[in-house]
C-alpha cells in the first residue's frame, strides 16, 4: 500500500514538474520576438523522499544571461553610437558648408571672375557694379556660413543636453528596478522580467554615453561612466552638460553637498561622446579654418585694393573690412562701408591720371586668384583645403560608424545565441516536456488503478 501511495507522489510530482517546464517553454515562445528577453530555462532537480529513490521537483528558472558578453555589446554599443552620432552630424556641417549650389567656393570664383573682367574696362559701370555685387555674395557666404557653423555648436549642445536628459530618466528607473529585484531576490524569486526590463535600460544608457555595468550579489546593478558612479542601488544620479568657461561642453555628475564630478574628458563613447566630438573638435576646426581664411584673403585684397584709386580720384580704400584678429574673422567678413553700396568707390586704377580707366589695380586683384595667401596656398587652394578636411572627417565618421556596427552586430550576435530564443530548440523542449507530462499521467492512472484493484480485493 506504501509503496503505491508513493508511486502517486511520484507521479503527481512529475506532472507538476513538467507543467512548470512547459510554462517556462511556452513562455520563450511567445517571446521570441520581444526585444531584451532573455531565455529561460526550467530548473528540474531530484526531491528525495526518505531512504527511497527520490523523485522530480520544479526548482524554478534560470536565465541565459553571460554577463561578459553583455559587458561586451554594452561596450561595443557605445562605440557604435559615437560614431554614428559624429557621422549623422557631420554630413549636415558637410551640407552646410559644401551645398549643391552657392557657397564659398562659386562665390569666391565669381568674385575674381568679375575683378578680371574689371580689369579689361575698368570705367565700366556695369563691370564696378558686378564687382561690388560679387564682393557682397563672396562676404555673405563667408559670413553666413560662420554664423551657420556657430549656430551649429549651439545646436548640438541642445542635441547634447537631450541626450542627457534621457539617461537621466533611465538612470532612475535603473534605480527603481534595483530596489524591485532586490526585494524579489530576497524572497527567492528570480524577478526575471524585472531583469530583463532592467538591461534594456542600461543598453540604452551606453547607447547614449557609455557605461559599465557590475551586479552585485543582492542583485543590484551599479552603473558607472567616466569613473563617476550613476547608479548604485536604489540611488541614481544625474547626468548634466553645460559650458565650461572657454565655451567648450561640459559633462559632470553633481554630487550632494559636494563639487560636482567633471567627467568630460572621458565621455568618448555614446552619441553624448559622439556629439560632444563634433561640436568641440570638428566644427572648431571648420571655424579655424575658415577664419584663417577669411583674415588672410581679407588682408590680401585690400593690401592690394588700398593702392587702387577710385573714379573720384580717392585711394586707400579697403575693399572688405579689415579683420581684428583670426578668431571670429570670417563672421565679420564684409564689404567696407567706405566702398558699400558704392561701385565708383573701387579702386580699379593705378593712379588718378588714367581715370575714369586704368585697370592695373583690379588686374592684380584678379591675379590674386593664383597668389598664395600668407598662410599658404592661392585662395581657391584654401578653399579647397578647408572643405576637403571636412570631407576627410565625414568620410572618416563614416567608416567608423560601419566598422562599428559589424563589431556591434558581432558582439549582439555572441549575446543572443545564448540569450535569444530559437522556435526550433523550443519545439524540441516542448515535445520532451510533453512526452514526460504524458508519461507520468499514465504511471498516475497505472497506480490508481492498482489501488482501485487493492481496496477492491481488501
Amino acid at each position: 500500500m506504501s509503496s503505491l501511495l508513493s508511486l502517486l507522489n511520484v507521479a503527481r510530482d512529475g506532472i507538476i514538474a513538467q507543467s512548470g517546464a512547459l510554462q517556462v517553454t511556452g513562455e520563450n515562445v511567445s517571446n521570441a520576438n520581444t526585444p531584451g528577453y532573455v531565455r529561460r530555462s526550467a530548473i528540474l532537480q531530484t526531491r528525495a523522499l526518505g531512504s527511497s529513490n527520490g523523485t522530480v521537483e520544479f526548482a524554478g528558472i534560470r536565465r541565459n544571461f553571460d554577463r561578459f558578453v553583455y559587458g561586451r555589446v554594452l561596450d561595443e554599443s557605445g562605440k557604435y553610437g559615437a560614431a554614428n552620432a559624429r557621422a549623422k552630424e557631420l554630413g549636415s556641417i558637410e551640407q552646410m558648408v559644401a551645398p549643391e549650389q552657392g557657397g564659398v567656393r562659386e562665390a569666391l570664383t565669381g568674385f575674381f571672375s568679375a575683378l578680371n573682367a574689371l580689369s579689361t574696362n575698368p570705367k565700366d559701370r556695369t563691370s564696378r557694379s558686378l564687382v561690388l555685387q560679387k564682393s557682397e555674395e563672396l562676404a555673405q557666404n563667408i559670413s553666413q556660413t560662420a554664423a551657420g557653423l556657430a549656430q551649429s555648436r549651439t545646436d548640438l549642445l541642445g542635441k547634447a543636453q537631450g541626450v542627457a536628459g534621457e539617461v537621466n530618466d533611465r538612470l532612475g528607473k535603473i534605480a527603481e528596478l534595483n530596489q524591485k529585484i532586490a526585494a524579489a531576490q530576497a524572497m527567492g524569486e528570480p524577478a526575471a522580467d524585472l531583469r530583463d526590463n532592467r538591461e534594456v535600460l542600461v543598453r540604452d544608457v551606453s547607447d547614449r554615453m557609455g557605461a559599465r555595468a557590475i551586479e552585485d550579489e543582492a542583485g543590484n546593478i551599479s552603473l558607472f561612466a567616466g569613473g563617476a558612479a550613476l547608479v548604485t542601488g536604489n540611488t541614481a544620479s544625474t547626468v548634466q552638460v553645460d559650458l565650461d568657461p572657454a565655451g567648450a561642453m561640459r559633462v559632470q555628475v553633481p554630487r550632494p553637498g559636494g563639487a560636482a564630478i567633471d567627467i568630460t574628458s572621458q565621455v568618448n563613447s555614446g552619441s553624448l561622446g559622439g556629439l560632444r566630438e563634433v561640436r568641440d573638435v570638428d566644427v572648431v576646426a571648420a571655424q579655424n579654418g575658415l577664419d584663417k581664411l577669411a583674415f588672410d584673403l581679407a588682408n590680401s585684397v585690400n593690401a592690394v585694393h588700398s593702392t587702387g584709386v577710385g573714379l573720384d580720384g580717392v585711394s586707400g580704400r579697403n575693399l572688405f573690412q579689415a579683420p581684428l584678429a583670426v578668431a571670429g574673422a570670417a563672421y565679420a567678413f564684409k564689404v567696407d562701408a567706405s566702398v558699400a553700396g558704392a561701385p565708383d568707390n573701387i579702386g580699379a586704377s593705378a593712379n588718378a591720371a588714367d581715370l575714369p580707366g586704368g585697370g592695373q589695380v583690379a588686374l592684380l586683384l584678379a591675379q590674386l586668384a593664383q597668389t598664395p595667401l600668407a598662410g599658404g596656398g592661392t585662395p581657391s587652394e584654401r578653399v579647397g583645403s578647408w572643405l576637403g578636411d571636412v570631407g576627410i572627417r565625414k568620410s572618416a565618421a563614416d567608416s567608423e560608424t560601419s566598422v562599428r556596427e559589424g563589431t556591434v552586430a558581432q558582439a549582439q550576435a555572441l549575446h543572443d545565441s545564448s540569450t535569444g530564443v530559437s522556435v526550433d530548440e523550443e519545439m524540441v523542449d516542448l515535445t520532451r516536456y510533453q512526452r514526460a507530462f504524458e508519461a507520468s499521467t499514465r504511471v498516475l492512472r497505472a497506480a490508481d488503478e492498482l489501488l482501485t484493484n487493492l481496496i477492491k480485493e481488501l
